[in-house]
Formats: structure tokens, C-alpha cells, sequence
């Protein structure tokens, strides 16, 4: 029978229970030779044989070390359109056009539909695409059988997920890249544990804009005990790209918080073309908007940290004084039909224009006159620095990394999250004195050029890429032991 994934194909090799004690007896290897690896997860000590796997020596030729860019492998659930996602590629893109010819994306899901919005940016770039499991090699199949061993203590590890590490495994095993980078919780978790196990000497795990537990969609129990374990491992690096988000994971996990590194957003300047005269009217057309009517416009995935039904009663609170204004809202997101259902409930029904996904968004925001933001959290509002770059006069709330993206009181106003009621004023301040603040505005390509440039952004990241294979990393042995032998014999392919 065919299988798509190599976790089935590992349990028709090895249909052994993930229980079975594949190593000598507790103590028949000195602990002293696995002091870098953490010996315990929530609390229960690791069986012998997986300290031994996850403890393996690592070295880094000095040669490759030397090198401008190491080979890379960046691996991402997919490319929706989220910010993440969005410095993923911006990233790629950026050491491409600086000659980096060895970086492969490896996506969990395929690259389509909404999974695939950020796809086409990396047509025709120097970027190799691959999909995990796709096409099952027969490399991998003979690396599993080669190694009885790493497939049971994968098979013991919770079975929410070790699936998943098991396909990752083998992936990164047969690629062996010198900087593995995860972006996002679920795949920095499956693949940071896959990357360990894989020998990995470089591994960098980039989070969100506030820890998980804040999302209980996306919250797995397993998440803090597996991110403070692999927090300890001496080749990982975590990475966020915003001071409140780290301070975030740091006090989740209760680690010392100069173990995250921070670097802040680069915004791809190059893509952001305003609407001409022509297009700015065709979009009103078609929107049924009027062609003087003031506008404010909104872009964030439609969930509960965004806080979209806030949006739409706070354009109902600046319509009562300014009854021609019209809304533009674009993105989707579990909460549609709250945000349709609130429309209905203030009367907005007709002037508020709820639009999707766009791929055209520059040119929908400057369509509109003002733009909006609602969240409850941040890392750091991409959005938020496309609208100043556009010279849009922004609102949006002092919500973690939003407090260092606007440039308060001369491209727009950063309100207290939960001043709601300040929220709609300034957002009637703008409107009421739009002339003013468009000139205002303009300041904002230049204050987001010198602090979200994305040149920086990517010579910070290759930075703490390059700094993962600084570390230490694993057991104490000797090249010519046993021990490293037998390490060497059973992590190569």
C-alpha cells in the first residue's frame, strides 16, 4: 500500500511499541557524557536511550563556520497571510538578492489556497520549495531502517504530535543543513525536537507576537514543558520580533529572558505602490463608495486578539460625527460572522464594506483615507507599518510591538488598548482635519525605512542564525570513542 507520510511507513518497518527499551540498562552510560541535554520533560526523567539520541556531539566544520551564509533550512506550517509568514518570505527574499544560493523552505501544508497567499512573492526567486513528505524518497525509507533506534524514541514521544517530528526528522536527516529555522509554535515545537535528533548544529525557533497560551485555538498542552525543554538545549536559539512578545514566552516558560533574542519586523518597502487617481476610483466604484467620502480602512486576520467587532463599533462611533464615512475591512478569520452580525446590529449596513483576502492591498488601503487597528496583542503590526510607508495617518492601539511601529502624535495616534473610548476620538480627530494629517503623514516612509528596514531585519536574523552554531553543543566524548562511533555510524544516512 502506498503512504504519504513516513510515520506510517515507520510503523510498517518497526511495528514495535514506541515503549520498547531499545538501550543498555539505566546507568550503563555515564551521565557525565550528556550533560548539555536536558534530562527531564514536565517533571519525568527521559529513559536512557533518548538522552543518549538527543545528546549526540555535534561539530561544525570550522570551514563552514567561515562561511557567509550557512546552508538553511527554514520550515513553516504554511504561507497564509499572516505576519510571520510574511517576514519568512520577506527574509527569503532578501539573502537571496544577497546571493544566499542554499536556503530550502520546507512547508508542513501544501501552498494553496489561503495556505498559499504568500506563495507567488517566491516564484522565480532563488528559494527551493519543498513539501514535507513530498514525494516520499526511498532515502528516507532506508535512513528509518537504518535506524531503529531514533524511530522508537520518536514513537515515545506524546503521540499529539510525534508524528510529526518523525516526518521532520527525516526530512532535515536527508537535507542536513547547518541552521534549521522554525517559525511559528507548532512547527518550531515538532521541528525543533525533529532538528535536535537529526544533529542539527544551528537550530533558531521564532514565535509569535505573544506565547500561545493566549490563543486557545491554537494552545496545545504540550507546548510549554517541550518549548522549556528545547529552551535548554545548548544549539537552540528562540527569537521574537518584539520586546513584549519576548517578555511574553519568557514569563510563560519562566526562563531567563536574555535566552530570547528580539528582532524587530522588516517590511518589504519594495511592493507598496499606492492606487493612482484611476485605481483609488475604480475601487470606490466598485465598493458602491462614494468618491469624496471619507474612509477608514482596517487589515488583520478576523480573531479574537484583533478584536474585530472593537473595529466596527468604533467606525460606528466616528460616523455619528461624520455620517458620510464609509469602512473597508479586509481579511477572514473566525470571527465573520460576529463582524457581519455587529454591522447589522449599528446600522452599518451598506457603508461598511467587509472585503476579504486581497492581494491588491496597498492599493485598498490608500483607496481609503485613514487606517485602523484594534488589537488587544501584538509582536509587531506589519500592517500598521505599510499604512505610515503609505503615507496613511494611522490609529491603532498601544498593544505590545505596536508601541515602537507608530510615530505617535505626527503619522497618527497610539491609544491605550483598553481606552476604547480614546480609540474613536482620535479616530474623529483624524477625520475631522484630514488635510493636516495627510501632510503629517508623509513623515512615515522615513520612520519606517530607519527602524523596520529589511535589510536590518535580515542582518539581525542571519546574526542569531549564525550565533545558534556559537553554542556548545552536546556530549563531552571524544572523536575517537565508542560512544562518538557509535553517533556518527547511526546519524548518517
Amino acid at each position: 500500500m502506498a503512504r504519504d507520510r513516513y510515520w506510517e511507513i515507520a510503523w510498517d518497518l518497526f511495528p514495535q511499541s514506541g515503549a520498547v527499551q531499545v538501550l543498555p540498562k539505566p546507568g550503563f552510560v555515564e551521565p557525565a557524557h550528556f550533560a548539555a541535554v536536558p534530562r527531564s520533560i514536565d517533571g519525568h526523567d527521559w529513559p536512557p536511550k533518548v538522552i543518549e539520541l538527543f545528546s549526540r556531539p555535534v561539530t561544525v566544520d570550522p570551514a563552514v563556520r567561515a562561511q557567509r551564509f550557512p546552508k538553511t533550512v527554514h520550515c513553516v506550517g504554511s504561507l497564509n497571510a499572516g505576519g510571520a509568514e510574511r517576514q519568512l518570505v520577506n527574509y527569503l527574499l532578501e539573502m537571496a538578492k544577497r546571493g544566499h544560493r542554499d536556503q530550502t523552505l520546507l512547508t508542513v501544508y501544501p501552498l494553496e489556497g489561503a495556505g498559499g497567499h504568500y506563495g507567488s512573492l517566491l516564484r522565480g526567486a532563488d528559494v527551493a520549495l519543498r513539501l514535507n513528505n513530498s514525494p516520499i524518497r526511498e532515502e528516507g525509507v532506508e535512513l528509518m531502517r537504518a535506524n531503529f533506534e531514533i524511530v522508537q524514541a520518536i514513537k515515545a514521544i506524546p503521540f499529539s504530535f510525534n508524528a510529526w517530528v518523525m516526518d521532520l526528522w527525516v526530512e532535515l536527516a536527508l537535507e542536513r543543513p547547518t541552521v534549521a529555522h522554525f517559525w511559528l509554535d507548532h512547527p518550531a515545537i515538532w521541528g525543533g525536537v525533529a532538528a535536535v535528533l537529526a544533529g542539527v548544529p544551528g537550530v533558531v525557533l521564532s514565535g509569535r507576537n505573544v506565547h500561545p497560551g493566549n490563543f486557545p485555538y491554537l494552545h496545545s498542552d504540550y507546548m510549554r514543558p517541550w518549548y522549556r525543554w528545547l529552551a535548554a538545549c545548548p544549539q537552540v536559539r528562540l527569537l521574537n520580533n518584539s520586546h513584549p512578545g519576548a517578555d511574553s514566552y519568557a514569563e510563560w516558560l519562566g526562563i531567563d529572558r536574555s535566552t530570547i533574542d528580539v528582532v524587530l519586523n522588516g517590511v518589504n518597502l519594495e511592493h507598496l505602490v499606492p492606487a493612482t487617481a484611476a485605481e483609488r476610483a475604480a475601487i470606490r466604484a466598485d465598493l458602491a463608495i462614494p468618491p469624496d467620502a471619507p474612509v477608514v480602512v482596517g487589515a488583520f486576520r478576523l480573531s479574537e486578539e484583533k478584536r474585530p467587532e472593537l473595529f466596527v463599533e468604533t467606525v460606528a462611533k466616528a460616523r455619528a460625527v461624520h455620517p458620510g464615512l464609509h469602512a473597508i475591512l479586509m481579511g477572514e478569520g473566525p470571527f465573520d460572522a460576529a463582524v457581519d452580525a455587529k454591522v447589522g446590529e449599528l446600522g452599518l449596513t451598506g457603508v461598511f464594506h467587509r472585503v476579504g483576502r486581497r492581494s491588491d492591498l496597498p492599493k485598498v488601503m490608500t483607496a481609503a483615507d485613514v487606517f485602523l487597528h484594534t488589537a488587544f496583542w501584538e509582536g509587531t503590526p506589519n500592517v500598521v507599518l505599510e499604512a505610515q510607508q503609505l503615507h496613511m495617518p494611522v490609529v491603532a492601539t498601544d498593544a505590545g510591538g505596536s508601541r515602537d511601529a507608530i510615530h505617535h502624535g505626527v503619522t497618527g495616534y497610539r491609544v491605550p488598548k483598553d481606552n476604547t473610548t480614546e480609540l474613536a476620538e482620535r479616530l474623529i480627530e483624524l477625520l475631522s482635519d484630514l488635510p493636516a494629517w495627510k501632510a503629517r503623514a508623509v513623515a512615515g516612509s522615513a520612520f519606517v525605512r530607519e527602524r523596520f528596514g529589511i535589510e536590518r531585519m535580515a542582518d539581525e536574523t542571519l546574526a542569531i542564525q549564525l550565533k545558534s552554531l556559537t553554542s556548545p553543543i552536546g556530549a563531552a566524548a571524544p572523536q575517537g570513542s565508542w560512544l562518538w562511533r557509535w553517533f556518527d555510524r547511526i546519524a548518517r544516512p
